[in-house]
């Protein structure tokens, strides 16, 4: 600890970092991360070492929150704070991993990367190219910061030169933090609004009453396991799914977002019993459209099959509908419009100790079913003889929270990856593994029925 308190006081946590700093402390959510494939088209590939050391020195020095760690991490606001490394040495943060098989650009599944990052979340053959992961800390930084990492990261690895001598250690950067996030964002609460959050905190059996048949994994255990243990699973979907994905929720007047997830309640439906679930909330936290100021929730309500008219549809898209996505783009405008008025981390502020506020949770059923986070589609701000192609989003399930989280994200290759994490005891393996897969299909089956329908509405007009 005299260590620490040695170091450059920055300032304290905010309220929304000593959020993620509580749930890393216990455990209960360890670290976020975006993984790139980089590749390189031409130039001296030789020393990558080298080259990456190199380029990281770069975005330290562009982000002073690469060399801040935190102080009282035990403790809550103000009382934990941010301080400066004097230097960082890179041969004990950055981890060089030799592939067992070759990146290759066609997959859509990785296991191996699957379980590299199953490693980091718990505590390249080709030697022209590479896969580069960013394991951060969340009150360090969030989805957006980690694009922004990769792009700078990108852009000095492009402005190499040929010949390189590297010093690993590299002198931490004297550069302020921004302040909190919300010293940054106006983000005030009516009346009504704070009086409903009271009211359903203290008599949640009243005011935050669980829907009927309403399914959000197995309750959260009495007591933290030791250790918790998270896991991953990941698909992608080909250039032509993602961009007809895409194409297709435009015309139907929704964004991706807003498709993907109805798809995904519908994929979850599909496995449950219907006799006994028929409730789904899918919470959307981090978002393209969104950012954190606007999160949103949505209660997905099984939908009744039409029989016969639906019976050619997979056990997926029977619980999907057009409709269903458009009231959560409504949802979504509805809190754009808001502006960050009456945003749940305003509440924050009233939380006098985090720690007993998260603890309060144990025992507890879950809430919500799912998380859902989309950071969009990733274009590089810089060219060069290096580019970004697939990428993948992870970062722990909250143990405290949603049965498992979805992460979404589509890279320089014009490919959607999605990937599923779930903390053991949240949820059934079996289960997640068939919604991953029911989801996948439902998602490439919706875009090639629709693909037919418009090829055989152009042949019909064509012989009229």
């Amino acid at each position: 600890m005299s260590e620490v308190e040695g170091l450059q006081k920055l300032r304290p946590c905010g309220r929304l970092e000593t959020f993620s700093t509580v749930r890393h402390h216990h455990g209960y959510y360890n670290n976020v991360a975006l993984t790139a494939a980089y590749t390189i088209s031409s130039g001296n590939s030789d020393c990558l070492e080298a080259q990456i050391y190199a380029a990281l020195q770069a975005v330290i020095y562009k982000h002073p929150n690469l060399s801040i760690i935190i102080a009282n991490e035990d403790k809550s606001y103000p009382d934990v704070y941010f301080a400066r490394l004097p230097s960082i040495d890179l041969r004990n943060c950055v981890e060089f991993q030799q592939r067992k098989e070759p990146y290759r650009q066609e997959a859509v599944v990785d296991t191996e990367l699957d379980h590299m990052l199953a490693d980091q979340h718990n505590p390249p053959s080709d030697p022209a190219n590479f896969t580069g992961t960013w394991v951060f800390h969340h009150a360090l930084s969030d989805g957006t910061s980690a694009l922004l990492f990769h792009d700078t990261f990108l852009e000095a690895l492009n402005l190499l030169e040929s010949s390189l001598s590297v010093n690993p250690i590299v002198k931490s950067p004297s550069t302020p933090l921004p302040p909190p996030f919300e010293d940054q964002y106006p983000m005030t609460l009516s009346w009504s609004y704070f009086l409903n959050a009271l009211a359903q905190a203290f008599f949640p059996s009243i005011y935050a009453r669980r829907p009927a048949k309403f399914w959000a994994g197995n309750p959260i255990p009495t007591s933290m396991p030791t250790p918790p243990k998270f896991s991953f699973r990941t698909f992608a979907l080909s250039v032509d799914t993602t961009k007809q994905l895409a194409m297709l929720s435009k015309k139907e007047g929704v964004s991706v977002t807003a498709t993907f997830q109805c798809l995904l309640a519908a994929s979850i439906f599909a496995k449950l019993p219907a006799d006994q679930y028929d409730t789904v909330k899918i919470d959307v936290p981090d978002d393209q459209m969104t950012i954190a100021i606007a999160t949103y929730d949505f209660l997905h309500t099984r939908k009744a099959p039409d029989v016969p008219q639906e019976t050619n549809k997979s056990s997926v898209l029977q619980y999907f509908s057009w409709p269903d996505a458009r009231a959560v783009r409504s949802t979504i405008e509805a809190e754009l419009a808001k502006e960050g008025r009456d945003n749940s981390v305003a509440l924050l502020k009233y939380v006098s100790e985090m720690h007993k506020f998260m603890a309060g949770n144990f025992g507890k059923p879950r809430m919500p079913s799912v998380e859902l986070s989309n950071l969009g589609v990733y274009r590089a701000k810089s060219t060069g003889k290096w580019k970004i192609e697939r990428m993948t989003f992870t970062q722990c399930s909250n143990m405290l929270s949603a049965a498992f989280c979805v992460n979404v994200i589509t890279g320089g290759d014009g490919c959607a990856v999605v990937n599923f994490s779930w903390c053991d005891g949240a949820v059934e393996e079996e289960l997640v593994r068939e919604v991953c897969e029911g989801l996948k299909g439902a998602i490439e089956e919706l875009v090639e029925t629709r693909f037919k329908e418009t090829s055989g509405e152009r042949r019909e007009v064509s012989t009229m």
